[in-house]
């Protein structure tokens, strides 16, 4: 179902809203009707923006597994006997 971005003429609010073809969009700040569906762009997935993401969650998961260690370590020097 599509998801379309509105701009209320009554009001200026900005949303979103999910309308079927049988729908009519409401404000949901001021519940007008007197709106306006605006260009939407699509996301882009490209090799370059691919490449970014790659990247941003391998240091996020290189992060998340020092500290997985760092937790470890300090567990097993609380319960050593």
């Amino acid at each position: 179902m599509p998801v379309f971005d509105f701009a209320c003429r009554a009001c200026g609010h900005r949303f979103e809203q999910l309308v079927r073809a049988s729908d009519t969009a409401t404000c949901p700040a001021c519940a007008s009707v007197d709106v306006e569906k605006q260009l939407s762009f699509p996301a882009l997935k490209t090799s370059g923006t691919h490449a970014q993401a790659m990247a941003a969650a391998r240091r996020r998961d290189k992060a998340q597994g020092f500290d997985r260690m760092h937790e470890q370590a300090k567990y097993e020097a609380s319960h050593d006997d």
